[in-house]
């Protein structure tokens, strides 16, 4: 008995590891997608894998004579279990039987225009708020918001208009998205339930309407769910649109943007068209040298752009895709006060250092987006650590906030309660800090090298 369960629990994993072997780090990635299972079992194991297929209704669209696996021979077994590998490797999507969808919770079904009409009665505020963020919730005007039902693990905020949406855990793998407006007395309105198997994101609307992928980001109003280079924006009340960026890019996991009111989002290029794949080593090498240019403000390595998704007008960011890493040293030996011998490091990407701070050379605290009325503005730290810039993404012009030779060590932008953007860096053992970064942009020289691209 021991032993049939571990056999049905080790395919299981086996099966996952095949169909998303391009996500796993594991040898199996490599293969073919079908061979390297054959060496794992034997004649009666696939009669056993082939049986728990047919338990769970894989195989029920074969004819009958097909699914009497006693009638077939190893050859003709091993021809069907290919077949439904295969099958699967294509893209199709398992039955309910072996992947649930994800739970409404009992909610009702409801259509865009009754959420619409949810939405517009929001009341209009007469100033703006300021939001911060904590780990669980954030705050609105200095006051706590968090969520009776769950933790919040993701949200997206608008400072002008007050709009919120967040992702908050109601159980082990299973969420609800919430969307609503600050300082008012109305109660957030449940816009989507959604539930994560392993690397999928299965998200189901209020209105019936089904959405699968790999990242789940909540915008100010609505959310993004991405694939690769593809994925859908929702909006509450108004339905779903497509997101296509080109091939070399795919939809970044985290955004640090107003997406829902500038139309921009996050793009991070793809290793594999970065040269950083896997075999690649002299890719890899041009790759460490472009980035170590970029750190130190020579040349340029742009891995990651803003598109806007409507017209599909990309803006590059001149930031490096190395630079999100963090390294932890491990079996390290005390040789004296100062220095300890390591024996091993790992490498692996973070927002946070191991000690909680902020990794200030990630992403997503480098690359900061804002609304101002009809103007998006992006302030970001590119080309190294000596500048923090900002740029009017409409028309690519770019200025120079703070600039130090010696680096700077962090920065933060923020957005205050009548849409004014402020920033404030770390220069050495000060900081410093400009205000209204609108008015700063019609103000000072462009430094801009080229326009923002189409």
């Amino acid at each position: 008995m021991w032993m049939w369960l571990a056999e049905k629990y080790y395919f299981q994993k086996a099966i996952i590891k095949m169909y998303n072997c391009q996500l796993e780090v594991m040898a199996v990635q490599y293969c073919d997608g079908v061979a390297t299972l054959w060496v794992l079992i034997n004649t009666e194991m696939m009669k056993k894998i082939i049986a728990l297929f047919l338990a769970a209704g894989l195989l029920s669209a074969l004819p009958l004579q097909a699914q009497d696996i006693n009638n077939l021979t190893p050859e003709q077994q091993k021809q069907l279990l290919t077949l439904l590998l295969k099958q699967q490797q294509g893209g199709l999507q398992l039955p309910p039987a072996a992947l649930p969808a994800a739970a409404n919770n009992g909610l009702p079904q409801r259509t865009e225009a009754s959420l619409a009409a949810e939405f517009n009665q929001f009341p209009t505020l007469t100033q703006g708020v300021q939001f911060e963020r904590f780990r669980d919730g954030f705050a609105i005007n200095g006051q706590r918001y968090i969520d009776a039902e769950g933790k919040i693990t993701a949200y997206a905020v608008d400072a002008q208009s007050g709009d919120f949406t967040y992702l908050a855990e109601t159980h082990p793998g299973e969420y609800v998205l919430k969307a609503g407006r600050a300082m008012t007395q109305s109660e957030p309105v449940t816009i989507a339930t959604a539930q994560k198997q392993g690397m999928i994101w299965q998200v189901t609307a209020v209105t019936g309407k089904k959405f699968n992928g790999y990242r789940l980001i909540p915008s100010s109003r609505g959310f993004v769910i991405a694939r690769d280079n593809t994925g859908f924006r929702y909006i509450p009340g108004s339905g779903s649109t497509n997101i296509v960026a080109p091939e070399e890019f795919s939809i970044a996991a985290l955004q640090n943007g107003d997406i829902a009111n500038t139309g921009y989002i996050l793009l991070e290029r793809t290793p594999t068209s970065n040269g950083t794949q896997p075999g690649n080593s002299l890719g890899a090498l041009f790759s460490a040298v472009q980035s170590l240019g970029s750190v130190v403000g020579v040349g340029r390595k742009e891995d990651y752009a803003l598109l806007n998704m409507q017209n599909s007008r990309m803006v590059p960011v001149n930031i490096s895709l190395e630079s999100k890493q963090v390294q932890v040293m491990s079996a390290c030996k005390q040789k004296n006060f100062l220095i300890a011998k390591c024996a091993q490091m790992e490498s692996f990407e973070s927002a946070f250092e191991p000690n909680g701070t902020r990794n200030m050379s990630h992403y997503f605290w480098r690359i900061n987006w804002f609304n101002v009325p009809g103007r998006p503005v992006l302030v970001s730290q590119e080309g190294g650590l000596g500048k923090v810039t900002a740029t009017d993404l409409n028309s690519g012009k770019k200025v120079v906030l703070f600039e130090r030779a010696l680096g700077i060590a962090s920065f933060a932008a923020t957005q205050d309660a009548h849409g004014k953007i402020n920033v404030t860096a770390q220069m050495g053992f000060s900081s410093e800090s400009r205000q209204d970064v609108v008015a700063l942009l019609d103000s000072l020289p462009n430094v801009a090298e080229t326009a923002a691209v189409n």
